[in-house]
């Protein structure tokens, strides 16, 4: 039994490493680097690494001349210009030519760590400002994000221009590689970062979770009381390490007090996992004395991080990094004492111990660009954990009667089962609910058309004799339209039910929106040309987007409708496009007769019908601005309205970015 737990753990690190995997890392040469032998089918995305030209100070691309040459990736601090080196604080600005063999569309640049504001140029346009750069502390905002960046352009050369600011870090510069490939290449390594970066989350944070409970039950054993905090510090650790989620969450303002928290979860690592050591093993008295000075040096540097800049707690950072290095040492000479004196689970603590340590090793070296290998680091951390997991395990089983195990198997099975009793409860409910609603407004808004439909037709037939070929005619046009309405109320309805139910699905596709707008406009034409308006389409031809086609047009097709529906002759509509908050906002703007104050809370609504004629009699169903409600929330977006009477309204609506 004991071996095949060994012989599993050692798969689970090992089995990465013994599949080699062929690798395209080309390195730039005095700031050029040459990707016109770049086979993209083979090699998604290439690192941007190697001497990049540098400048001392924030320098515009049009005005760049070089102080000299500096790797990437790394910190600036070694730099030297005119025998003085660059401090980490300051200011200073990249640059790099990268060479393609022909002009590529569907380009993106993955950006790594940057220390810790910047400012990306390609041929001299913007393409994005992460954080906010300055010339002091105060000026700049600092920023931890990793975007993604879209290359709005095609050309055999690129020419990429990085002005940063840092004066909250005691490294600066492009301290990890940018990366450069297709557009879905990069957008799928970023979801692969975050969904490793979840799964080690989940894992680590419900093993803590488990030994929490498990010490509620039983408060003898302090050993999972401690190994449940510790996985869960370290759980909260791995939002702030690999892609960065807290950082990319929250805004660049918080920054200060998340990377504090970011160190902190560091600082307290070290504590927890001696106590965590002194609990499984409370026979090596000698420990005590080192238990007791791991603490106080870590609540010495946890004081310093709380009271102190980041640029001065950074530096003593350094200090507290040696500090974990010798204790490490130590840690494993005890480990190995407790091995020699046959003590319950020191092997199994040495062998998980010794994965994170090897992994973490392995990492560094790779980072140190000393090796090329995989990431390993998130791996070692889960077969360390779960080793320890099975360790407790053991030593729990060896502490419970069978009587216990049973009450406790039992009690928890009670607890599953009244939990997926009450999840099927509230699903039958809201299913319920759902149909509920969508009968009443079927047999609400359905019933006035077949109305005036049978009533057409019974008039046709008890006046059919008195009725000329030109006015039988226009009965007939009148129930066709009637039907029309009807149908298209029909599946107005349907679509608003299968969005609400969570039931509709979203073929989402990377489009270029300008175009898919004036596909709608082109539909909307002999409405619009009908009363003399004017739309005007205002949105940039380069705008992208990851949505449903068919939804997206819906929204258009409603509020561009409605406004031509609510305009006068000679009125103007106007679409636009707003990139203020990193995500897409669009408006649909009209010049028409505007909504009534008392209408604008209920427009939304399927429950409140909010419809009324338009400026030439034009009636409508109602519901079209509640499906575009229901298209937008199924993609967590928000859609607001302003409208003065009289003066016209204004439809405003952002969709995020996936």
């Amino acid at each position: 039994m004991r071996s095949s737990i060994f012989h599993l753990l050692f798969l689970l690190v090992f089995m990465g490493c013994s599949q080699k995997a062929e690798v395209y890392s080309p390195q730039a040469k005095d700031g050029i680097l040459d990707l016109r032998n770049w086979d993209r089918d083979r090699f998604y995305t290439v690192a941007l690494d190697g001497d990049w030209e540098f400048a001392d100070g924030i320098i515009t691309p049009e005005n760049f001349t070089k102080d000299g040459f500096i790797s990437v990736p790394g910190a600036w601090n070694s730099f030297t210009k005119n025998g003085k080196q660059h401090e980490g604080e300051g200011l200073g600005t990249y640059k790099l030519t990268v060479l393609l063999d022909k002009p590529v569309k569907d380009l993106a640049f993955q950006i790594g760590d940057v220390s810790t504001a910047f400012k990306l140029f390609l041929n001299g346009k913007l393409l994005i400002e992460n954080g906010k750069i300055g010339n002091s502390r105060e000026e700049m905002v600092p920023s931890y994000k990793h975007p993604i960046v879209l290359i709005d352009e095609e050309s055999k050369e690129l020419k990429l221009t990085l002005q940063i600011s840092n004066f909250y870090h005691r490294t600066g510069g492009l301290r990890k590689s940018i990366k450069i490939g297709d557009t879905l290449a990069v957008f799928e390594e970023k979801k692969r970062q975050v969904a490793l970066g979840w799964v080690v989350f989940g894992a680590t944070f419900f093993m803590g979770l488990y030994h929490l409970i498990l010490f509620l039950m039983r408060r003898v054993d302090k050993s999972a009381l401690w190994f449940g905090l510790f996985c869960i510090d370290l759980s909260i650790r791995g939002f702030f390490t690999g892609s960065v989620f807290i950082y990319e969450v929250t805004p660049d303002s918080f920054w200060v007090y998340i990377h504090k928290l970011d160190i902190l979860t560091f600082v307290l690592a070290l504590p927890l996992f001696s106590v965590f050591l002194k609990a499984v093993f409370p026979d090596e008295k000698f420990h005590y004395y080192f238990n007791t000075l791991f603490i106080g040096v870590s609540s010495i540097f946890f004081i310093l991080v709380l009271a102190l800049p980041s640029t001065e707690y950074m530096n003593y950072i350094r200090i507290f990094q040696s500090f974990v290095g010798i204790s490490i040492v130590y840690f494993f000479i005890m480990i190995a004492l407790c091995i020699f004196r046959r003590r319950e689970g020191a092997i199994l603590f040495a062998i998980g111990s010794l994965i994170l340590f090897l992994t973490t090793l392995n990492d560094i070296l790779n980072q140190s660009l000393i090796i090329k290998a995989e990431y390993l680091a998130s791996w070692g951390l889960l077969a360390f954990l779960f080793s320890q997991t099975v360790m407790l395990s053991v030593r729990f089983s060896n502490a419970f009667v069978r009587l216990e195990e049973l009450q406790k198997s039992l009690e928890q099975k009670v607890t599953e089962r009244t939990k997926q009793l009450e999840e099927a409860k509230h699903i039958a409910e809201e299913a319920n609910s759902l149909k509920d609603t969508f009968l009443s407004l079927a047999t609400h808004d359905l019933r006035s058309p077949i109305t005036t439909v049978i009533g057409i037709l019974h008039l046709i037939k008890n006046d059919y004799d008195q009725l000329d070929d030109e006015s039988l005619l226009e009965w007939v046009d009148r129930a066709e339209y009637t039907s029309s309405q009807s149908l298209e109320m029909i599946a107005t309805l349907l679509d608003l039910n299968r969005l609400k139910s969570g039931s509709f699905p979203l073929d989402n596709s990377l489009i270029y929106v300008y175009p898919e707008v004036e596909g709608v406009l082109a539909k909307l034409l002999p409405q619009a040309e009908a009363k003399k308006i004017r739309i005007i389409n205002k949105i940039p031809d380069d705008v992208k987007l990851n949505v449903d086609r068919a939804l997206f047009a819906e929204i258009f097709i409603n509020l561009v409708s409605n406004s031509i529906k609510f305009c006068r002759e000679n009125d103007t509509i106007s679409i636009g496009f707003s990139n203020k908050k990193n995500d897409p906002e669009f408006f649909v703007e009209d010049t028409g007769i505007g909504i009534p104050k008392d209408m604008i809370p209920n427009l939304f609504l399927t429950e409140i019908k909010s419809t009324r004629l338009g400026t030439k009699n034009e009636s409508g169903t109602g519901l079209g601005l509640p499906l575009v409600y229901s298209i937008i929330k199924a993609y967590n977006g928000k859609i607001s309205v302003e409208s003065e009477e009289k003066k016209g309204s204004k439809f405003t609506f952002c969709i995020p970015r996936v």
